[in-house]
């Protein structure tokens, strides 16, 4: 009876206390709500790069067993390492995937700051890197405005021995 009270005036209109909770209960959902799509666009951002990152390994695969049949690894690590075009050529490539897999901009997020980095690791292990920034937006009154910018990052690596 209290609650019925405190919602509502002696002539059965609802009071300011009312309109306050409502509104406070609304803002609370639509944080939460925009919270769960940035963690889901995350987590399918992150699937993406994880099946683009494979077919990186399967292209590294590729040329490092061409080079070590042909020569040894270092020839090919002198090549990612001073090939400028090359690294370009994996990052492209990698892009592209990426952007088959899924969308890089959209009403919700836009993708920024995509690189790929490689370093060696130890004497038959490759490791390369893709970081971004993910900037996601809301739409109010027509406009969009961006709310949060997630940095994501995932690590793979190849291993060279066969």
């Amino acid at each position: 009876m209290k609650v019925k009270k405190l919602l509502r005036n002696k002539y059965g209109n609802v009071t300011y206390t009312t309109v306050f909770i409502i509104v406070a209960l609304v803002m609370l959902l639509s944080f939460l709500l925009l919270f769960a799509s940035v963690k889901i666009n995350c987590i399918n951002i992150r699937n993406g790069a994880k099946m683009e990152l494979n077919n990186l390994t399967a292209s590294i695969y590729q040329d490092t067993f061409r080079s070590q049949r042909e020569g040894n690894l270092s020839a090919y690590i002198n090549t990612l390492y001073s090939s400028s075009s090359y690294k370009q050529q994996l990052e492209q490539n990698f892009i592209a995937g990426l952007a088959n897999k899924i969308e890089l901009s959209n009403e919700d997020y836009r993708l920024t700051n995509i690189s790929l980095e490689f370093r060696q690791d130890g004497t038959d292990k490759i490791e390369y890197t893709f970081s971004c920034d993910a900037e996601f937006y809301i739409t109010m009154f027509g406009s969009r405005y961006p709310t949060i910018t997630q940095w994501i990052i995932l690590t793979g690596h190849h291993n060279t021995k066969f």
